[in-house]
């Protein structure tokens, strides 16, 4: 350090002037180099000296870590029944639609979409004039059929009298040949006697043979009369029943969704004219993960409890199980589940429920806020007064009695009563300072040691304020 260059203090201001007036002033301007560079060393590390131990002691308060104020509940390990909240769509099994029977004009239409109808009432009236026509078309047909199968009848009946008469006089002539024969053979009789006798037992022959043919030929054609006179009735039902269809009336107490037809509109034969459907057979169809599908079927199977519940009205309504895995559709991962709504429940067709099926409860389950968990995976403790990490298996759901969801978990690794985090923190890690709101450090035994750990809380679950 070069102190040739040092100023005399006058030449440093006022400042300076008074300085060197002063008697320290004065007797650093009597000392020689040697001293005065000392005394300067000297002051410049006491100076320093001084600002080290100023900063550190700043530095060190600056250092210091503040805790975070966090709620926490009590751990409670207990059997807890997991839910599974899905949405269903309402369906009826019992959904008619109406086809119109024959080819016919709307007449008269007595009900409206939406309308509650009872079993016989007369829906939709269509022009039967066209219908009466064929009922008489049909009429006539049988009354034909009928009349020729009585004359065939008729026939048959005198053709077979005629040969048995026939058959009877080719008896008395057979024999009267073999009596001839007999006399021819005596000498009694002429040949040409016995030749013609033979030749009106031939010729009677011939004509019973023709004879049996015919009545052969009419009981044919009387199972064809018979078929026909069947055939005939058949057609003459059918057309009264066309004609009694044509006023189409509500096959069992129901809603009438669907009406396509108005006064004098045509109906083709097929065509739909109103589809109801009956209100006390609603069943919900909803979508369930496969494994939990299989659940719920173990559990009805082993009798154990599950239960499925329709939110109706703001509250939740019991539902009986019909089927599980009724139908897996295309293009989905999920099963069915069939679930059949109370009796007079009224909801209408297609609407969305949601749907709450219960699962058999678990054992040693807890049952935390959704911001305790960290990526499904971890929950937070507290062990001197420090976050530490908790693995944890996700088992599934619920809904606590204020309407929160609650996550169902099973964390072996975390003690009974030991705090559970329930603030949401951004960026929880283990190790990071912690200080539950109302409660207060206690200490646990473990393997005969007894160290500070965990707290004791004044409730089972403390909230955020």
């Amino acid at each position: 350090m070069n102190f040739s260059n040092l100023k005399p203090l006058r030449q440093l201001g006022p400042l300076g002037r008074r300085l060197g007036r002063s008697s320290p002033g004065q007797n650093f301007r009597g000392m020689p180099m040697w001293g005065k560079i000392v005394s300067l060393l000297v002051g410049f590390f006491v100076i320093m000296f001084t600002l080290a131990a100023t900063g550190g002691a700043q530095g060190e308060g600056e250092a210091e870590i503040q805790a975070i104020p966090v709620s926490a509940m009590s751990a409670e390990h207990s059997p807890l029944a997991p839910e599974v909240t899905v949405y269903g769509r309402v369906e009826n099994p019992n959904t008619t639609t109406i086809e119109a029977s024959t080819l016919a004009y709307v007449q008269e239409v007595f009900v409206r979409e939406g309308q509650s109808v009872e079993a016989g009432d007369l829906l939709v009236q269509l022009d039967p004039r066209d219908a009466r026509l064929l009922v008489r078309r049909a009429e006539a047909t049988l009354n034909e059929a009928q009349s020729s199968l009585a004359r065939l009848n008729a026939q048959q009946i005198a053709d077979r009298r005629n040969f048995d008469a026939q058959k009877e006089l080719y008896e008395i002539t057979r024999r009267k040949e073999q009596r001839y024969e007999t006399l021819y053979g005596n000498g009694q009789m002429s040949l040409s006697a016995l030749e013609d006798l033979k030749q009106q037992r031939l010729q009677q022959e011939i004509t019973l043979n023709q004879q049996e043919l015919v009545i052969s030929t009419q009981e044919a054609a009387m199972v064809s009369a018979v078929a026909g006179v069947e055939n005939a009735a058949a057609n003459l039902e059918q057309a009264e029943l066309n004609l009694e269809r044509l006023a189409i009336v509500a096959p069992f107490d129901g809603k009438v969704t669907q009406v396509n037809a108005a006064i004098g509109r045509r109906v083709a034969t097929g065509q739909p004219v109103i589809t109801l459907f009956d209100e006390d057979n609603h069943q919900v169809r909803v979508s369930l993960p496969a494994d939990t599908a299989q659940e719920v079927a173990g559990a009805l199977s082993a009798q154990q409890y599950v239960k499925a519940e329709a939110l109706l009205g703001g509250n939740w309504v019991e539902m009986q199980f019909l089927e599980v895995g009724a139908e897996v559709r295309s293009g989905r991962a999920g099963t069915d589940l069939l679930l059949a709504l109370p009796e007079n429940s009224k909801v209408a067709l297609g609407r969305a429920l949601e749907v709450r099926v219960t699962l058999p409860a678990q054992n040693n389950l807890l049952a935390v806020p959704v911001q305790s968990v960290y990526g499904d995976q971890i929950i937070y403790t507290v062990e001197n007064e420090v976050l530490k990490a908790v693995q944890i298996d996700r088992i599934g759901s619920r809904e606590d009695d204020e309407g929160n969801m609650q996550i169902l978990i099973s964390a072996i690794d975390l003690p009974q009563g030991a705090p559970i985090i329930t603030s949401s923190l951004s960026r929880a890690s283990s190790g990071t300072k912690v200080a539950i709101i109302g409660a207060e450090v206690v200490t646990a035994e473990h393997d005969g040691d007894t160290t500070t750990e965990g707290v004791a809380l004044n409730a089972a679950v403390v909230t955020e304020g």
